[in-house]
């Protein structure tokens, strides 16, 4: 089989059409059609059943697609690899990252690595753990730092650092007006992420003390930017302590003081255990490995082998 045919029938299989397939690989459409029959003939099979309207893919062609994706992820890992070794303390890192740790943690590391490693590029996608790890199962990532509870299947999990979400409102809030219960925030709506490990426990928290869960007035992918809206409103949300240590957010939004309401999280990194790091990717995993400022002590565990 050859991997030009193999991207050529991909495209095929994405469009469902030879003549859009052509145009986007910018090739004619015989050449095209030439080049899935000769895939099909080294094969043995059809690829593909054809319709007045559009084609559809055989079971042959089904197979042969999702393998070929893997066959390519393969490729572009393979071509990562060489490069890296070659380019040793240059290159790319595709890093995924929570919104708390690339505000807060990620800027020193990545900062001092330009310094020593000034041709390094990175590739830095933030967003919730959920998405992060499906990128890291997919290979669109090298390694993440992000919310860890538990080992996760086929990786290596290492917690760095502590994390405490608290409850916040504008300074000036009825909930201050007295000593505030965990009831009393059954009465306001709330600025809650779309989707995140914290909503589980908020809710739990809320049933605990016989109230309904929380409801969320306003939905946003991260909290982290939003302060502002906090403070202009008398709506309640559930984020990072790190952000009352910031001057501009302390002054307009503050801790509602339920020792209860307050989520003790870790972070860590996150590493594929069959995947491939860089020079350049394994110099910024080991600054944050030796540098973490969670006392690896008191845990049971200081790596989750998943």
């Amino acid at each position: 089989m050859n991997l030009r045919d193999i991207y050529y029938f991909q495209t095929v299989a994405e469009t469902r059409h030879m003549g859009q397939a052509a145009e986007l690989l910018f090739i004619t459409q015989p050449a095209l059609s030439k080049a899935i029959q000769r895939l099909e003939e080294s094969i043995g099979g059809s690829l593909f059943t054809r319709t007045t309207r559009r084609i559809e893919l055989t079971e042959l062609g089904i197979l042969l697609r999702e393998r070929s994706f893997e066959l390519r992820h393969l490729m572009e890992e393979t071509t990562r690899e060489v490069e890296g070794y070659a380019s040793g303390y240059s290159g790319n890192i595709r890093l995924g990252c929570a919104p708390t740790m690339a505000k807060f943690y990620l800027p020193g590391f990545i900062s001092r690595l330009l310094r020593e490693s000034p041709d390094v590029t990175i590739q830095l996608e933030t967003g919730i753990s959920g998405p992060i790890i499906d990128a890291l199962k997919d290979r669109r990532l090298d390694f993440a730092l992000t919310h860890v509870t538990k080992p996760i299947a086929g990786f290596e999990v290492t917690p760095l650092i502590r994390d405490e979400m608290v409850v916040v409102a504008r300074p000036d809030h009825p909930l201050f007006d007295r000593k505030p219960q965990v009831s009393d925030l059954a009465n306001y709506n709330w600025i809650l992420p779309s989707a995140s490990g914290t909503l589980p426990w908020l809710d739990a928290l809320m049933a605990r003390h016989g109230c309904a869960a929380p409801k969320a007035q306003v939905e946003a992918t991260s909290i982290l930017y939003l302060p502002r809206l906090i403070a202009g409103t008398n709506l309640l949300s559930l984020i990072s302590r790190r952000n009352l240590t910031e001057e501009e957010s302390s002054s307009i939004i503050r801790e509602v003081p339920i020792p209860e309401a307050r989520l003790e999280r870790l972070f860590g990194v996150v590493v594929r255990k069959d995947g491939f790091l860089s020079p350049a990717a394994q110099k910024l995993l080991s600054m944050m490995r030796t540098e973490s400022t969670l006392d690896l002590n008191l845990l049971t565990e200081t790596r989750w082998e998943g």
